[in-house]
């Protein structure tokens, strides 16, 4: 091995959409609690809320990124993430999850000729980088009805992925790329239906400051 590089990531973030404060709230100022109810006896709280979100993301759960001393480079990378809304108006819980991964192969051929003159003086020969990636991706979302207690998948779907990329700097300044990308969308629910997508073509890259 040249170079071995491990990764972990985690990230979580708590938001409210929107809240009032409630003019009748009272608190007993021995417990520090709520002391005042309403019509039917529950408990004012000191804000109303409309709705709570927890989203959490392991971005990655585990990466490994190797390159070896022959110019190969190799990728695995695994991810999850989940978001968590709460709604007051309805006590409805969606929770979307998510599972990601990844495997990545690269190679990087060195002074590789092109059959056409730069400028009418020399061929060019220059490192051609080739990379391949292939991902799998899982998303479910669940409708969890608190008060009748029924849990019930409305959405998810299971992607395949492809990109191929072939970089060739002609200078400093000056890069191509070739680029292939396919994507497969396979729902799990019968309200949806499958699809592909399919992106190829080249872009030219110019530098104008290093």
């Amino acid at each position: 091995l040249q170079s071995l590089s491990i990764t972990h990531g985690y990230r979580s973030v708590y938001s409210i959409n929107s809240f009032t404060q409630n003019l009748y709230y009272t608190k007993d100022p021995v417990n520090n609690m709520p002391s005042n109810t309403d019509t039917i006896g529950n408990f004012i709280p000191q804000f109303d809320l409309q709705q709570v979100t927890i989203s959490e993301q392991l971005a990655p759960l585990i990466g490994i990124d190797m390159t070896w001393k022959n110019s190969l480079q190799t990728r695995f990378e695994i991810k999850r993430d989940r978001t968590i809304s709460l709604a007051y108006s309805n006590s409805q819980v969606t929770e979307v999850r998510g599972i990601e991964y990844t495997i990545g192969l690269g190679y990087k051929f060195k002074k590789v000729t092109l059959p056409f003159r730069a400028g009418g003086k020399k061929k060019l020969s220059n490192d051609l980088t080739v990379k391949a990636d292939v991902n799998l991706r899982n998303n479910t979302t669940i409708l969890r009805k608190v008060v009748e207690g029924t849990n019930q998948p409305s959405a998810g779907s299971k992607t395949l992925a492809f990109k191929i990329t072939a970089d060739y700097p002609i200078n400093d300044r000056f890069n191509v790329q070739a680029f292939y990308n396919y994507s497969a969308n396979e729902p799990f629910v019968s309200t949806s239906y499958p699809n592909s997508n399919t992106n190829a073509g080249i872009s030219i890259r110019f530098t104008l400051a290093q």
